[in-house]
């Protein structure tokens, strides 16, 4: 009968059960902490990825950006260049290619004269009034090539005046004021603007 009280202390060990409740409770945090931890991560990952993808989206926008800017810089200058550059061009080339023209046009005018022979009908066909033409001509051409380099206005006018001053004296059968020396092939002209004598020699 001394053994019977044992039973109670007997049935009291189920208690010890209690402990395995608690590791159960342990393994719930950590699970919440690793979820915790994952969405984490993936706001990190999605924050990373708003970033590259807003950089990226920036980076774009400046390189459109000067294209239109760098295409709009040279139109300005071309404008305001076709704006400055043909009043002073067209000027120059203007005057220089008319006075050339006008040049070239009196050449052959009196060279078709000469070789028909209607040149004679208005002056004498002698020595002295064909040297004179030939001497004509040469000052046309000389003037002719020098428009080459570029004329202006006055060295056109002047040009244009020298013409019609040794035509009409050339039609009046006078010196023409000027001596020129051509140096060709086989031989030279000489021309003297004072007294009208001259012609080709053989070198």
């Amino acid at each position: 009968m001394g053994q019977q009280p044992s039973a109670p202390y007997g049935s009291e060990y189920p208690y010890p059960a209690a402990p395995p409740s608690r590791p159960s409770g342990s393994g719930r945090t950590v699970g919440i902490v690793i979820a915790a931890v994952a969405v984490f991560v993936l706001l990190v990952v999605v924050g990373i990825g708003v970033a590259v993808s807003l950089l990226l989206g920036s980076s774009s926008e400046p390189v459109s950006a000067p294209l239109p800017s760098a295409t709009a810089a040279p139109s300005a200058p071309s404008d305001d260049s076709t704006d400055e550059e043909p009043p002073s061009d067209d000027g120059g080339d203007a005057g220089a290619s008319a006075i050339a023209d006008v040049l070239q046009a009196k050449i052959d005018e009196y060279k078709r004269l000469r070789d028909s022979g209607a040149l004679w009908q208005s002056i004498p066909d002698t020595e002295f009034n064909r040297t004179a033409v030939s001497a004509f001509l040469y000052f046309l051409t000389d003037m002719k090539v020098a428009t080459i380099w570029g004329v202006d206005e006055a060295q056109a006018q002047e040009y244009e005046e020298r013409m019609t001053m040794l035509e009409e004296r050339l039609l009046a059968q006078e010196p023409l004021g000027d001596d020129i020396q051509i140096t060709l092939e086989d031989e030279v002209f000489t021309y003297d603007g004072e007294t009208g004598e001259g012609g080709y020699t053989a070198k």
